[in-house]
Parts: C-alpha cells; sequence; structure tokens
C-alpha cells in the first residue's frame, strides 16, 4: 500500500513538473512573437462562460389559468422566456392589434408635424364609426393618437393615404417591417386590421412589441385614460376615451392595445413592468369573447406564481 501511494505521488509530481515546464516555455515563446497575433481567423471561437442567466422563479404550486382565448402568452422581456403559452404559433386574425405595427411604421416613415386634410375615401371607412371629418386638417400625431387611443380605423386609414400620396406605400412597409423583426407567420392587408383575412400569431406580435417599446411615443399614449385632441384650427374637437378597461385596474402598466372584428374576436396587448428589476412582462392574447378578464387571469397569475430574482 506504501509503495503505491509513494509511486502515485511520484506520479503526480511528474506531471507538475511537465505542466510548469510548458508554461514557462509557452510564456518563453509568447514575449519573442509579438509580431504574431494572440488568434488568427482559422483558430475557433470559444465562447466565454456565461453569467447565470436572469429567469423569474416559478415559486408555487398553483394551477395554472384557464382561458377562453385560442391563443395568449405571456413573455418576459429580459431573459426572453415564455412564463405562459396556449397555441403561441396558430395564425390568426387580429383586429387592431394591427394598429401597433402601424403606428411603429408612421414614426419611421412620417413627419408628426405634418398637416393632413381628410379626404373621402378615410371618413367611416369601417361602415359603423366616424372619427373624422371632409376635409378636416388634422396633424399627423393627432391622427396616431385617434388611432392608439381610441382605436379609430379612420384615423389608421388617413395615416395611410397621406403616406402613399407622398410615395411611402404603407401597407408594404408594415410588411417589409415586419419580414424585418423576423415575423415569419405573419401577413397584413390594411393598416387598421379590418380585413380578417390578414393573420399573424401570439409568437409573432411578442417580437412586434419588443420593438416598439423602442419607440416611447407609442406606449405613452396607449397611457392616456382620455384626452382631447383638435383639428389644426382649433374648430373640431375629438375627445378620446381609451378602449383598454384595465388602465388604473392592473398596476405598473406600460400600456395596451385592444382589437375586435367580429370573426377575429377579442384581441389584447398588455406590457406590465416589473418595478426595481429593469424587466417587463407582455401579455397577447387573440380569439377571445373575455379579452380583458383573460389578459387579467394571466396577469395575476404570473405575479403570483413567479418571483424575480
Amino acid at each position: 500500500m506504501k509503495t503505491r501511494l509513494c509511486f502515485l505521488g511520484i506520479s503526480l509530481a511528474g506531471l507538475v513538473i511537465i505542466n510548469v515546464f510548458f508554461i514557462l516555455n509557452s510564456s518563453r515563446e509568447g514575449s519573442f512573437s509579438s509580431s504574431e497575433p494572440i488568434f488568427n481567423s482559422t483558430q475557433a471561437y470559444v465562447l466565454p462562460i456565461s453569467e447565470p442567466s436572469y429567469f423569474p422563479i416559478l415559486d408555487s404550486a398553483k394551477e395554472k389559468p384557464v382561458i377562453g382565448a385560442k391563443a395568449s402568452l405571456v413573455y418576459d422581456t429580459r431573459s426572453g422566456r415564455y412564463l405562459f403559452t396556449k397555441n403561441p404559433r396558430a395564425r390568426l386574425p387580429i383586429a387592431s392589434l394591427t394598429k401597433v405595427l402601424s403606428a411603429t411604421v408612421v414614426l419611421e416613415n412620417l413627419d408628426l408635424k405634418e398637416t393632413i386634410k381628410i379626404p373621402k375615401e378615410v371618413v367611416r371607412v369601417d361602415k359603423e364609426k366616424q372619427s373624422l371629418y371632409l376635409d378636416e386638417e388634422i396633424t399627423v400625431q393627432n391622427l396616431l393618437k385617434l388611432m392608439l387611443i381610441e382605436s379609430s380605423n379612420d384615423a389608421a386609414y388617413a395615416l395611410a393615404h397621406y403616406a402613399d400620396s407622398v410615395g411611402v406605400s404603407f401597407v408594404d412597409k408594415m410588411n417589409e417591417k415586419a419580414q424585418t423583426l423576423g415575423m415569419i407567420d405573419s401577413l397584413f392587408i390594411d393598416p387598421a386590421g379590418l380585413n380578417d383575412e390578414a393573420y399573424s400569431t401570439v409568437e409573432d406580435l411578442v417580437k412586434l412589441v419588443k420593438y416598439s417599446l423602442k419607440h416611447e411615443l407609442i406606449w405613452d399614449i396607449l397611457t392616456e385614460k382620455s384626452i382631447t385632441v383638435r383639428s389644426t384650427d382649433g374648430k373640431i374637437e375629438h375627445n378620446l376615451e381609451n378602449t383598454n378597461q384595465l388602465l388604473g385596474v392592473i398596476p405598473d402598466m406600460i400600456g395596451g392595445k385592444t382589437g375586435h372584428t367580429n370573426n377575429a374576436s377579442g384581441c389584447m396587448i398588455l406590457v406590465i413592468d416589473i418595478p426595481g428589476k429593469n424587466d417587463k412582462i407582455v401579455s397577447i392574447v387573440l380569439g377571445t369573447s373575455s379579452r380583458f378578464d383573460d389578459t387579467k387571469k394571466l396577469i395575476d397569475w404570473v405575479k403570483e406564481s413567479y418571483r424575480w430574482e
């Protein structure tokens, strides 16, 4: 036994001496080879060891909520993790959630200070509600507020009509932006989401929401519960009431957008801040008769079931 231990000790000592020799030799060679780069393009790049990932931690055995939406998810922006999913890749009509993309295209292609004269083509486009008046003159920025807060279809079409008139093909820009964002399961046909042959998925919509958060104006507007905007001559007032009934109900809300058509049914995007954590969660529901209830169930469940560390 003693002989075996002695042998092992000698072997280990030998390995240590060999390692020291190679280290000293490498250092010596390096000191005389400063003209050669440490790495070159033919060498494999080894990723450094990552720091521990940030994740919300599931902290409860609470059962997942039962919701009526055809598709839904809750997404944590900092970790990039889905906290809840239901049919995330189902292609469905998204109604006025489309206007988040339309607002993004407006901000990236039009001047908010420009004044638009409203043509007859964009008045009462959905044959139900009239938001604008023939020959009314109103700024791009106020149309953006109408489109997002009141979910005005007239305003969405007015912005697209104006864009087309100055050489910006609005719907093409919408689809180009969607493709740029990797929204491969999405197709947009009109600026308001009235055509239910258009579609997207909750997974694609997360990509849009994450990108749109760079445009703070969109989400600042979406937190307005009620405001008044006017035509440029001040003669026409538009008293806007936000379609988001969860404003003031769910705390730390960054903003939300509603949508509804007969075929799409109820749809909703909601973004919530996680105070003190530099993080947000995004909730999306599509195809539900209870968009506000479904959304609140999801947000409440996530807050009760996860902790942020």
